[in-house]
């Protein structure tokens, strides 16, 4: 669904509708004009996207439109406090409560200083899409980009079908060849886009931490699922592993980071190793 938001009333009166017929030739003389790759660039252009499925409505222009944001290595959003820790913003947006996400940092970052809510929660789709299930047990129904003249909208079970639909798997590696790091190695936990990291309830900027001898152990995990597995209550804040890494070097005494409540690693190493 494209939609404006907020709705604007009043624009489509009689007397405009050679105006909108002439908009419309031209979005479709510029779609005649550009190559579908385009939109799988580093910079997508989802203002014309959005423009175009909403005056000209249809399957392919739709396609288009939600193909190229699914297409990006990250969403940005904005954390807000739960029960369960820190879960996308949503707001009432026409009535029904929306998770807001956005297209760039920029434009995240300037809703978020605007509200004076934050911080910025960056994650890749397949890790965003872990928190919607939650997210719907507290009212939320729909997830909205970039709000505002050129938001674009879905529900959340629309979202789910998209993501299946348009989330390009990667292709499976030949049997002979490996496909990457073991699960549970160094590497592999240092080659993941996102960390789970365990935070104080008091603090929620600030890392819970354990003790081994006289050094401190930050707690991360691999997935939401390895934190429900291993039953963990305290807040849980999702980052990508450099910011984690500079979080922890700043805090005294931390020396080690112990992952999946099993493997533990030195810090000094997983900067250089």
């Amino acid at each position: 669904m494209v939609e404006r938001f907020p709705i604007d009333s009043g624009e489509r009166l009689p007397h405009a509708t050679s105006a909108i017929t002439a908009k419309r030739a031209i979005i479709r003389a510029s779609y005649q004009r550009r190559d579908w790759m385009e939109y799988n660039s580093a910079v997508t252009d989802f203002v014309g996207l959005c423009r175009a499925a909403r005056e000209l409505p249809g399957a392919d222009t739709h396609d288009r439109l939600w193909s190229a944001w699914f297409a990006l290595p990250e969403w940005f959003l904005i954390s807000a406090p739960s029960p369960v820790g820190p879960l996308p913003f949503s707001h009432f947006v026409n009535g029904q409560r929306r998770v807001l996400a956005f297209s760039t940092a920029h434009r995240a970052g300037g809703y978020a200083q605007a509200m004076r809510i934050g911080p910025l929660m960056p994650l890749a789709p397949p890790l965003a899409m872990q928190t919607m299930p939650q997210l719907k047990t507290y009212g939320v129904y729909g997830f909205l980009v970039d709000i505002g003249p050129d938001g674009f909208d879905t529900s959340l079970d629309n979202l789910w079908g998209m993501f299946h639909r348009f989330r390009a798997a990667p292709p499976p590696a030949p049997p002979s060849i490996p496909s990457g790091p073991a699960a549970g190695t160094v590497e592999w936990f240092r080659a993941l886009p996102a960390w789970h990291v365990v935070m104080t309830a008091q603090d929620r900027s600030m890392p819970e931490l354990t003790s081994q001898g006289s050094d401190l152990v930050a707690q991360v995990y691999s997935s939401a699922h390895a934190v429900a597995h291993f039953a963990v209550h305290a807040p849980i804040v999702v980052m990508p592993p450099a910011q984690v890494l500079t979080l922890l070097m700043d805090i005294e005494l931390v020396r080690f980071v112990r992952f999946d409540n099993h493997l533990v690693v030195d810090l000094v190493d997983l900067h250089v190793g």
